[in-house]
């Protein structure tokens, strides 16, 4: 019986600070929940599914002062996604963070880089060059995974930790290294994990 009361407090307060969240987000989805000590830069550009959790310290950043652009930058984090502690994620242009996806502590997340004429202006100030970043769903970012702008990460992939993603890691693959290459892919017939 307490049991029932503690989750229907629970539902009903997750519920108020969830309509609150709405109005600050461009979408936040029910049973959605932040962890403390958030950095959130435009949040009117960030798109959070139901059931998602964002963990403590996480930076969830959107830059709609840079590029040459028609449209605002996107961030969308999909239905059951969990990104765990001190995740970074930066947006100038367009981050896709598929359903159901697990990102580990540390990872970071980016669609753009600063330019690099050495010969120009302090990197800090120089143009961002961005290119769109997709993680399918249901991915598995391990600790500390670093995913470059325009990389792609197909569904049921995993990464392995400290790995660093460019460029295009297939769907059904396990990956790992700096940068991270398929190191085996899921065999449907043997249900097996298969080293390439």
């Amino acid at each position: 019986m307490l049991k029932k009361i503690y989750y229907k407090i629970i539902r009903i307060f997750t519920g108020i600070k969830g309509l609150y969240y709405k109005q600050i987000f461009g979408d936040f989805g029910k049973f959605s929940t932040l962890g403390k000590h958030l950095i959130l830069s435009s949040p009117k550009n960030i798109f959070v599914g139901k059931h998602c959790m964002v963990g403590p310290f996480c930076r969830l950043e959107t830059y709609p002062q840079y590029g040459n652009r028609t449209s605002e930058p996107c961030l969308t984090i999909g239905d059951h996604s969990s990104l765990q502690h001190a995740v970074h994620v930066y947006c100038a242009e367009k981050v896709s963070i598929g359903k159901g996806v697990l990102i580990a502590s540390g990872c970071m997340i980016t669609d753009n880089d600063h330019g690099i004429d050495p010969e120009g202006d302090l990197y800090v100030h120089q143009a961002l060059k961005a290119k769109p970043t997709t993680i399918e769903d249901y991915v598995w970012l391990g600790e500390n995974v670093c995913v470059l702008a325009g990389a792609s990460i197909g569904k049921r992939s995993i990464i392995g930790a400290n790995s660093v993603v460019k460029g295009s890691i297939p769907s059904y693959t396990i990956a790992a290294g700096n940068p991270a290459k398929v190191l085996k892919k899921y065999n449907f017939e043997t249900k097996v994990w298969e080293r390439i």
